[in-house]
């Protein structure tokens, strides 16, 4: 025999094939055991009294279990093995939900409709704020705000350095013009040093790693500056922000790392952590990103230059974010949409891996892909023809005109 369980916010039935009430339980006298039991279902756990509703059925004689509740119906075929089948559209289910109020009356349960709409307002409220918290704690959202908030602290650095190299450059011109490129290692030589007066073979030795030519050009052009005198404390504290602002940034991607390797190691081996993270920030969760076809994953970030292909017929964008993996930007431009095409499919893979916490594949989908790229080496040894390229864009051209006439 089967039986039909029905779930609802005040109570939980058991109906036999004729519409009859075989079982129950009535949260109506105390909702949070309702809250507790939808809760303990969102999580994939197994309440102890729902158990014994279901023992109690089966001991009745009832062997089928039919659901409208796909996370109840996965939770009920767990237990004991019971046979669950889900089916919604049953006309079972429908024709009950339709005289619920009558229902409730016949277990005990005498309220009007107005107060049922009320009752099911104040646990579903209960139940949103759960669920938003859940949300709240998960580890890829977490991952998603760190990425947004260093990819912040990167733009303010490179927009605080601008303004700092012009104004130091007031007092040292020849240092600001190309000798230090780096702007955390210029930010440190104001910081440290200051002034050109300042400049000594010890101060430089003691708080960098210079070495002896680039020591000896900077003690020169230090001596023999056309610079003017400045207030160099006021910059020094301007400066001091800018090391500050670096130190937590790098502080975030340690952090980052070791999140990573918790919530997509598997992505995290293949193109590093924060090319990961950025991909599930574009993507919106692990599990949008686990669900992307690999044509998809491949051209993350490249929206802008695919909509300008498909409408204008200009040159198709082969990568989007992951060109920051290093073995895609250093490759030869003729290879990097092959390797992308074929990382973008292992991301793919590894994504699934991660959002099902599957086992760790890292090491070997690293050596695969260190195959596949020695292979691609191989076989396209030279760059394709210009006039080749020049026809397809030329072809897709004529295609998109025909379309628009």
């Amino acid at each position: 025999m089967k039986c039909y369980i029905i779930d609802t916010l005040i109570a939980l039935f058991a109906v036999d094939d004729t519409g009859t009430i075989i079982n129950f339980r009535n949260f109506n006298d105390d909702p949070q055991k309702a809250i507790e039991f939808f809760k303990s279902i969102e999580e994939g756990k197994v309440p102890d009294d729902y158990t014994k509703f279901l023992e109690e059925i089966h001991n009745s004689g009832f062997r089928e279990f039919i659901f409208d509740n796909k996370k109840l119906e996965v939770i009920t075929a767990n237990i004991k093995n019971y046979q669950a089948k889900f089916l919604p559209k049953s006309l079972e289910f429908k024709s009950f939900r339709l005289s619920l109020d009558h229902r409730f009356k016949s277990i005990g349960i005498n309220l009007s409709e107005r107060e049922i709409l009320q009752k099911f307002k104040s646990i579903q409220e209960e139940l949103t704020k759960y669920e938003i918290k859940k949300v709240g704690t998960r580890d890829d959202v977490i991952v998603i705000q760190i990425i947004e908030s260093l990819d912040i602290i990167k733009k303010s650095i490179s927009l605080l350095s601008s303004r700092m190299r012009e104004w130091y450059g007031l007092h040292f011109p020849e240092l600001t013009d190309k000798l230090i490129e780096d702007n955390i290692v210029l930010a440190k030589i104001i910081s440290k040093i200051g002034t050109r007066d300042n400049y000594s073979s010890e101060s430089l030795y003691e708080h960098f790693e210079f070495n002896e030519t680039r020591i000896q050009k900077l003690l020169d052009l230090a001596l023999n500056s056309m610079g003017s005198d400045i207030d160099i404390e006021i910059l020094q504290g301007y400066t001091n922000q800018i090391v500050s602002l670096d130190s937590y940034r790098t502080e975030l991607e340690k952090y980052l790392d070791i999140l990573m390797e918790k919530v997509a190691p598997n992505m995290r081996a293949i193109v590093g952590s924060l090319v990961s993270a950025k991909l599930i920030a574009k993507a919106g969760s692990l599990e949008k990103l686990a669900f992307m076809p690999a044509s998809r994953v491949q051209l993350l970030g490249a929206e802008k230059a695919l909509y300008r292909f498909l409408k204008t017929g200009e040159k198709r964008p082969k990568h989007g974010l992951i060109f920051q993996w290093n073995q895609i930007r250093s490759a030869k431009p003729y290879h990097r949409g092959k390797i992308a095409r074929m990382v973008s499919g292992k991301i793919g893979l590894a994504s699934k891996l991660d959002f099902f916490n599957g086992d760790y594949m890292g090491g070997e989908l690293m050596e695969d892909i260190g195959e596949k790229i020695k292979e691609i080496e191989r076989k396209y040894l030279k760059p394709p023809p210009k006039k080749e390229i020049i026809k397809k864009h030329k072809k897709h051209r004529n295609k998109q005109q025909k379309k628009k006439h």
